[in-house]
């Protein structure tokens, strides 16, 4: 071998080769790289490497069928899936029992085991009482599919994302409301399981017809999105809100009952005439009514509960608008 020859002519040249019997070539580590580790202990390595793999690729499940279609579920760790509204993740099919099968996290697998279901559980088409998944298959819980994925970092933030574009209303920044109906079920259910109260607002936008015959509906698309904004966070964590259409908007609030509510309405009164509200350097002056119910005190489900508030609503647009009403 000539060590005269120029290294730097061949881009692949690392620093030296030499003779690997036959016509293999292997490569000199270069100077300054850090040496190989020798491998012992064969089983904290697969420890490690596990460790490694969980960390890129996470189990994510999806709902492909059922109330919660569309649903992207990312999974930490053993989980529990059923209707208790206590479960890790809640399903609202009611073929699903109040705590129906648990997805294990075994290290180096994740398995799905039935906890001893009224309906039972399917793994790839076949009822099973336990099965360890792979990517792509799918377990029936009830009326519910889900398709099992692992999915890496990227995957999960694209995951993430577009369930924030299926989840969140473009203008107001608030749940769709698909999302809040789904949510507000649960709540009450949690509600009803722990002996607490959840509160409930319906609110209508006061003087939008005269800002869109003025200015125009842009102004009136902006002020309605400012408002939801304007709501969102005075929520602040405390609760959940929806444009509900148009310039209406809903609220639920876990853990207060019709007086307490009734201050977070105040609030939202409060912040919505208080708002800089400017488009194209034009002051605008929108007010707010809201009505006011809670379960259990005034309703033993959602859709009454939503009844209640509404009439509270109408309460108090019958009595001069822009106020709070019982």
């Amino acid at each position: 071998m000539n060590d005269g020859r120029n290294r730097g002519s061949n881009p692949d040249d690392l620093g030296g080769t030499v003779s690997g019997g036959g016509t293999g070539v292997a490569r000199v580590r270069p100077p300054g790289c850090d040496p190989t580790i020798q491998l012992q202990d064969g089983s904290k390595l697969k420890e490690e490497l596990c460790t490694a793999f969980k960390d890129a690729l996470r189990p994510v499940m999806v709902v492909m069928s059922g109330i919660d279609v569309g649903k992207r579920l990312a999974i930490g760790g053993t989980v529990v899936f059923g209707r208790d509204p206590t479960a890790d993740v809640v399903l609202g099919d009611t073929g699903v029992s109040w705590r129906h099968a648990r997805l294990e996290d075994r290290g180096d697998a994740w398995a799905i085991v039935d906890l001893g279901s009224t309906n039972g559980m399917m793994v790839r088409g076949q009822p099973c009482r336990e099965a360890v998944l792979g990517p792509g298959d799918t377990v029936v819980l009830g009326r519910t599919a889900l398709r099992f994925e692992l999915r890496d970092s990227l995957q999960q933030a694209y995951d993430e994302e577009l369930q924030r574009l299926i989840d969140i209303d473009d203008l107001s920044g608030l749940l769709v409301r698909r999302k809040f109906d789904g949510d507000l079920a649960t709540l009450v259910e949690q509600a009803r399981a722990r002996g607490t109260a959840v509160g409930f607002l319906a609110m209508d936008m006061d003087g939008i017809k005269h800002i869109n015959d003025t200015h125009g509906h842009l102004f009136g698309a902006y002020v309605i999105g400012e408002t939801g904004h304007v709501i969102g966070h005075v929520l602040a964590g405390r609760g959940i809100a929806c444009r509900f259409g148009g310039d209406e908007f809903i609220a639920a609030l876990p853990g207060l009952d019709t007086r307490l509510a009734a201050e977070v309405g105040l609030e939202i009164h409060h912040a919505v005439n208080t708002h800089p509200y400017f488009r194209e350097g034009i002051p605008l002056r929108p007010g707010i009514s809201v009505g006011v119910a809670s379960f259990p005190a005034d309703a033993q489900d959602p859709v009454t509960l939503f009844d209640r508030a509404d009439k509270a609503l109408y309460r108090a647009k019958q009595s001069g608008k822009n106020r709070v009403s019982l």
